[in-house]
């Protein structure tokens, strides 16, 4: 995963974030990721997002965001490689951060977000 730091590093906050960058591109390769989104009153949701496609910063992912307790459910969407890694860097703890779900739910832009 070294190689791929210094390309996607000017979209990820750069090299000061280096073990957390080198982190979230071994998630980027794995094609997966594991995660648990916290609700009112303590209780949580867990949810796995997946995606396919090339690990080049500007290459385009297929995702799509399952949810096991409501197997009905699913988001599908496509977006940045970069953006992805953005946010599994961003991650807090085993959630993904706040500007992911505002922009899955909400809509609001990624820009500005690098």
């Amino acid at each position: 995963m070294a190689p791929l730091v210094p390309l996607f590093a000017p979209y990820c906050g750069g090299m000061a974030q280096q073990s957390d960058l080198l982190q979230a591109l071994g998630s980027l390769a794995q094609g997966s990721w594991q995660g648990a989104r916290q609700l009112e009153g303590g209780r949580t949701h867990p949810y796995r997002l997946e995606w396919q496609g090339e690990s080049a910063p500007l290459e385009m992912l297929r995702c799509q965001l399952l949810f096991p307790a409501l197997p009905e459910l699913v988001y599908r969407f496509s977006l940045p490689s970069h953006q992805l890694v953005l946010w599994l860097v961003q991650s807090e703890g085993d959630d993904l951060p706040q500007a992911f779900w505002r922009w899955l739910l909400l809509g609001q832009s990624m820009a500005g977000e690098a």
